[in-house]
């Protein structure tokens, strides 16, 4: 197998899961460059973590690299992904791939007119959330019904409700409101806090109605990224039972229910799932073998493998416009920016308490 080789452009605390995936599978991937502005956090990015960093974009083609990565802040990833698709580079985007319905049209444009472009939404390929998806899929729950997600944000929660649920990229109502929240700061990406001081976080909540009848709540916190005491919660409901993180609950074949836990083995110096299974049967494996990468790596691996494949043969791992529904969807979560129950078209929500709205899907052209 050909060592996949990528240059990253972006050099913020993303950009470094790339450079830690090819320092812990040099065999199969290679960190061909790491684009900073300056040549002054180049230097600091090598001498601080040892990645191949240089300044400029002249320095990231001369690396002949097979694909680009675009680690940006949000706010310059599609211009970004824009800029590297028209100098004929495929890209690999960081999410979301766009903030803007203009912006996301213009995305799928040129990819129908031949560029290749892909988003690394990494959630589904957690080894954890892998194997309930595959649990789910197995159809030992029956058909899903709903979900409840208090895990992720906005586009990444998008994607998972979507594979929870087993939908495409169908009609959909949703109803929500954001809240300011006391709660105690617990940490941060970069330091544990015991100064017990309370701050106020953003809850926000989603009720989604989709077009096929199936159901989903949405329920996420600003801080749940990096709080100490706010566990990710996933539930969802099926005809024949129900996954409630890792308890099963189901019928057997004699309508009886049965009850069980996922059994996930995990290295607890790295983080490492080393495999996850259910009354026996392997739902997750390390795709690469044990390597010492967490579950956010070694998604995103996967991504980067994906990527390679579908500039080889077309394949999508996560298509495009699933993407682009995803970042979609999370457009239409966002609160309402004057007016308590305006959408992004107009008034609606009629009925609605103060605060909260309502939304419904639009025409878009990836549907």
């Amino acid at each position: 197998m050909r060592k996949i080789r990528y240059a990253v452009v972006g050099s913020g605390w993303r950009s470094l899961f790339y450079g830690r995936i090819a320092k812990a599978l040099p065999e199969r991937f290679e960190l061909a460059a790491l684009g900073c502005r300056t040549e002054e956090k180049a230097a600091r990015m090598r001498e601080e973590y040892g990645l191949p960093a240089v300044a400029g974009e002249a320095a990231v083609e001369a690396a002949k690299p097979d694909f680009i990565v675009s680690a940006v802040n949000k706010q310059g990833m599609c211009q970004t992904v824009r800029h590297w698709l028209a100098k004929g580079y495929p890209v690999l985007s960081e999410t979301p791939a766009a903030l803007s319905m203009e912006e996301l049209a213009a995305l799928w444009q040129l990819r129908q007119a031949g560029a290749k472009v892909q988003v690394a939404e990494q959630y589904r390929w957690y080894p954890v959330y892998g194997a309930m998806l595959g649990l789910v899929r197995s159809g030992l729950l029956g058909q899903p019904v709903s979900a409840y997600l208090s895990a992720m944000h906005d586009y990444h929660a998008a994607g998972m409700l979507r594979g929870l649920l087993g939908l495409g990229r169908e009609e959909m109502r949703l109803t929500g409101c954001t809240f300011a929240v006391p709660v105690t700061a617990t940490r941060t990406r970069t330091e544990v806090l015991t100064a017990g001081e309370v701050v106020l976080k953003e809850q926000r909540h989603v009720l989604f109605e989709y077009e096929s009848g199936c159901s989903a709540v949405y329920d996420f916190m600003s801080d749940q990224y990096h709080s100490l005491i706010r566990p990710r919660t996933l539930r969802l409901r099926g005809t024949r039972g129900e996954l409630d993180d890792r308890t099963v609950c189901w019928l057997n074949d004699k309508n009886l229910p049965e009850r069980a836990e996922l059994d996930v083995a995990g290295d607890p110096a790295t983080g490492e799932v080393l495999g996850v299974a259910f009354q026996g049967r392997t739902l997750y494996a390390p795709p690469f073998g044990p390597c010492g990468l967490p579950e956010d790596e070694t998604a995103i691996a996967q991504m980067l493998q994906g990527m390679a494949r579908f500039i080889e043969t077309g394949e999508e791992l996560y298509p495009l416009a699933d993407a682009l529904e995803d970042a979609y969807t999370a457009l239409l979560m966002a609160s309402p920016a004057v007016t308590p129950g305006a959408g992004l078209d107009g008034p609606a929500g009629e009925g609605l308490a103060p605060g909260w709205y309502q939304r419904r899907t639009g025409p878009r052209p990836w549907k």
